[in-house]
């Protein structure tokens, strides 16, 4: 006389598969849950403030090459490179044309305050270095790195405003941005690279 198949391990293998499923539809569910909008923007902005820390220090290395000219270049370069990692940083197309048409525009904002220091500190750097070309270096060394840190800080935090607001690299602005930009200069200021490369006391907390 045949016995009747036992049915009850595929029955359990069937309870055992829907309950792993449970199981991951509720963990995909609390992952989905804290990855909040706010999350995810705040991730985005210690992201893009390490970037720009490391941006001043570069630009403040730039700022020490000792022949007329290339200084400037190298800080141009350290400009582009910030904003093409921040345009990374939220998902944003570059374009190295558009990038140093808006870096040098930003430059001819803050004039009329470089007329005041930085510009001129520079001419006597140069006629400095002319002359007595240890005395040159040495001046250049105590002014321009720290230019270049507030210089870069700005760009750092004007582009880092606009690609977290949504704006892409073809929609920035100078004119919009300029007092954003200026006063941002202006605070960053007369302050070390160690000091605006510094991160901020929540972060350090964190």
């Amino acid at each position: 006389m045949s016995e009747t198949p036992e049915t009850a391990p595929a029955d359990t293998t069937q309870a055992d598969t829907t309950q792993a499923e449970a199981v991951h539809a509720e963990a995909a569910a609390a992952e989905t849950a804290t990855t909040t909008p706010e999350s995810t923007a705040l991730a985005l902005e210690a992201h893009a403030n390490t970037v720009v820390r490391h941006n001043i220090y570069l630009a403040a290395v730039a700022g020490v090459i000792p022949f007329s000219f290339v200084d400037t270049a190298a800080l141009i370069a350290v400009q582009l490179k910030l904003v093409h990692d921040l345009a990374g940083v939220y998902g944003k197309d570059f374009r190295a044309d558009v990038g140093k048409a808006a870096v040098s525009s930003l430059l001819a904002s803050v004039t009329p305050t470089l007329l005041t220091g930085g510009v001129v500190r520079s001419g006597l750097v140069t006629a400095l270095s002319n002359a007595v070309p240890a005395a040159g270096l040495a001046l250049r060394i105590a002014t321009q790195p720290a230019f270049g840190a507030a210089f870069t800080y700005a760009v750092g935090k004007v582009f880092q405003h606009h690609f977290a607001t949504g704006g892409d690299l073809l929609s920035f602005e100078v004119a919009k941005a300029r007092d954003f930009f200026t006063n941002t200069f202006n605070q960053a200021r007369g302050k070390s690279a160690k000091e605006l490369a510094a991160p901020a006391p929540e972060a350090v907390a964190a």
